[in-house]
């Protein structure tokens, strides 16, 4: 087994920690915890293959022992029975149904799911009755009525008992009534309990609402692999970026090498610079609406619905005739994809202002979504009227004529883009891909090129614009750009450059892990390999495609070409 990562002087033992995050899943799913199981599942598939780690001894780790048994297994099989009716329902939506075909048992998952269904009654009800967004009964007016009664009976459950699950589930319930210190109590006993319970540590941030909040917490929270987690978890949301923050992150990079999320946090943690300042401006003067519009442009780019949400709330509370809070609720609209409410109010803000530069370019952005190209093309020419200046209207104009097929009229204005946004890549990127189409190979190596070193610095830049290139560390447009530039190169029959370029890709795998840009990238040398002659490294790129379930058909034929030739090699 491979010699575990050192965290904190730690060693992590990767069966040990793949067993209980198989387990931590497992748990999750079973009670319909399904973000947290999701989470968990992702966490689990980023750990080093176990292939890799066949030849090293184990070593005990810290990971949690299971002492509680009982949040597995069902007092019988009546209950066991009654679950799987109940748990059919909750999937489908059928909370009520769910909740009573589960009443009075007694097992730990039956008993939570029978509570957390009655529970998401309770929510769905209060949707209902709430409306429309935005409306009269929007926000506090309406709320789950089903809370007092399960106040109670979580209460008369958790006497004398620490079941990790329902204490989430008693905090969850304490958070909806507002009582954050005694929620945030009883989700610390939920995670001392039991530190795999992701749920639990997902709501605790959303009660540390400081730098302060989360240090303290730091003291009433166990010494354990999913504590450094919440650490970086909680500083991104609070945008605290500093050097242990990112040490954290690095460290658990290391015991988690494909985590997503952890290159997702530390791209956000950089990117939350702008949308810092709008906060900052927002409690400083809470009536101030000047430039609202791109805060709402940074949150929709974030995905932040709730805090769009919010922001929404405010400005509609504060002037609902601004031709700022017209573009923040069409923002809004649009990440429900609701595009037809959007368009309606980013034509209110030009009705109230027609040189409004955003709701121009927002509007192009809406049509684009309803495939309305002609539209789009008049709404962007209408923002560049207003602003020269705006690069996003210029882009807009490039991508719509590019859907229309007219590469000369979208090549310049993906040029007039990228003129006054030089270092961005999506710019370059998409430059590259008119030269394509009209047959320039030579210009579209170039662009690429251009693009790669332009995402790497957006990549380390802690300001990528809204509506930019906002990207997930870099990697991953790089790997789709070194493909794009070896298949030109191969074009114009330069195969030592094209090879050049398919073996940057593979450098690429230790971060992101067997991809299909890698797999092409395996799959293209293993067949350049074979063609020289060089077996031994031809069939080791096809094995290695076989073993990672890619290109299998492909892979497969490739071995068994190799190993006859190698065979007919062999002296008789």
């Amino acid at each position: 087994m491979a010699s575990p990562v050192a965290h904190d002087g730690v060693k992590y033992d990767y069966g040990n920690l793949r067993r209980e995050l198989r387990l931590a899943a497992k748990r999750s799913s079973e009670r319909c915890l399904f973000h947290a199981s999701k989470w968990i599942s992702e966490q689990l598939n980023s750990l080093p293959k176990p292939a890799s780690q066949s030849h090293h001894k184990q070593h005990s780790g810290p990971a949690v022992a299971d002492e509680n048994r009982r949040l597995d297994h069902f007092i019988s099989d009546e209950e066991e029975d009654k679950y799987l009716l109940a748990k059919a329902y909750f999937d489908v939506n059928e909370f009520d149904r769910a909740s009573r075909a589960v009443e009075g048992c007694v097992s730990s998952k039956v008993a939570f799911l029978c509570i957390y269904a009655k529970f998401m009654a309770g929510e769905k009800r209060k949707d209902e009755e709430s409306e429309m967004v935005l409306g009269p009964l929007d926000g506090n007016v309406t709320a789950n009525k089903e809370l007092p009664l399960l106040t109670r009976k979580l209460e008369m459950m958790l006497h004398g008992q620490e079941d990790t699950y329902l204490l989430y589930l008693y905090g969850v319930v304490l958070l909806k009534q507002r009582n954050e210190k005694q929620a945030y109590q009883v989700l610390v006993r939920a995670i001392n309990a039991y530190p795999y319970n992701w749920a639990a540590w997902d709501e605790l941030k959303t009660i540390c609402k400081s730098v302060d909040d989360v240090n303290r917490a730091m003291h009433d929270l166990p010494e354990h692999l999913f504590t450094h987690f919440f650490h970086v978890l909680a500083s991104q949301e609070l945008y605290h970026a500093n050097e242990t923050v990112h040490g954290l992150i690095d460290s658990l990079a290391d015991i988690f090498p494909g985590s997503t999320w952890l290159k997702s946090q530390r791209a956000l943690l950089l990117y939350h610079v702008k949308e810092r300042i709008f906060d900052e401006i927002m409690q400083a003067d809470p009536y101030r609406l000047d430039f609202l519009d791109h805060y709402s442009n940074i949150l929709y780019v974030m995905d932040k619905r709730s805090k769009l949400a919010f922001v929404a709330q405010v400005a509609s509370a504060t002037d609902k005739f601004r031709p700022e809070t017209c573009c923040v609720i069409g923002n809004y609209f649009s990440m429900r994809s609701e595009h037809e409410k959007s368009i309606m109010y980013f034509r209110r803000a030009l009705n109230l202002d027609r040189n409004f530069l955003s709701a121009w370019t927002l509007l192009g952005h809406e049509f684009v979504e309803l495939k309305n190209t002609h539209a789009a093309i008049e709404s962007y020419r209408r923002a560049i009227d207003v602003n020269r200046k705006d690069y996003r209207a210029w882009y807009g104009l490039g991508q719509a004529y590019e859907v229309l097929e007219m590469n000369y009229y979208a090549l310049y204005y993906y040029q007039r883009a990228g003129a006054l946004r030089p270092y961005d890549s999506q710019m370059w990127a998409a430059m590259a891909a008119c030269y394509e189409k009209m047959n320039r190979p030579d210009d579209a190596i170039k662009s690429y090129k251009r693009a790669l070193s332009g995402s790497a610095q957006t990549t380390n830049s802690a300001a990528a614009p809204p509506g930019g290139a906002a990207y997930d560390g870099g990697f991953e447009l790089n790997t789709k750009t070194l493909i794009r530039i070896a298949r030109l190169y191969e074009k114009v029959k330069r195969t030592d450059e094209a090879v050049h370029y398919m073996e940057m890709c593979l450098k690429a795998e230790p971060d992101l892990g067997a991809n299909e840009d890698i797999a092409a990238a395996k799959s293209w040398l293993a067949h350049y390999e074979k063609d020289r002659g060089n077996l031994g490294r031809s069939l080791q790129l096809a094995q290695e495609l076989f073993d990672a379930g890619l290109m299998v058909e492909d892979s497969r034929a490739m071995i068994r070409d190799i190993r006859n030739q190698l065979d007919m090699d062999q002296p008789r």
